[in-house]
């Protein structure tokens, strides 16, 4: 298994905020990927809502047949270049993930949930 760092970069009208969201373990970039796409509910009751969800629906108007491929590479919109941001009204926000470790235990995991960070893990 390999260890995730979710981040996310959240824009305003006045400033910017950037952070880290959780870790995961996961066996692959596109498990992230689609993670992310799921609109997880984190442990602390945080959602992540994704806005580009959408363009990897074939059903949707704003479909783009290489977006998932795109973003996978990317690792994210948060890294993406051609991601735009808008409706900073209300706030917008890009979510990304970096590999830490590619090779992560069930007992490695197990010891880092002991020592209080919080992993969700995909099984």
């Amino acid at each position: 298994m390999k260890l995730y760092e979710i981040n996310f970069r959240h824009y305003s009208q006045k400033d910017s905020q950037e952070g880290i969201l959780g870790y995961l373990l996961a066996e692959s970039d596109e498990q992230v990927y689609e993670y992310l796409k799921s609109e997880p509910t984190l442990k602390n009751e945080e959602s992540i809502y994704v806005s580009w969800m959408y363009k990897d629906d074939p059903d949707d108007e704003e479909y783009e047949e290489d977006f998932k491929e795109r973003i996978i590479n990317c690792c994210g919109d948060m890294y993406d270049d051609e991601s735009e941001v808008y409706d900073l009204y209300y706030g917008a926000t890009q979510y990304g993930w970096n590999c830490i470790n590619e090779d992560i235990s069930v007992n490695d995991a197990s010891s880092l949930i002991k020592l209080g960070i919080e992993i969700n893990i995909i099984e």
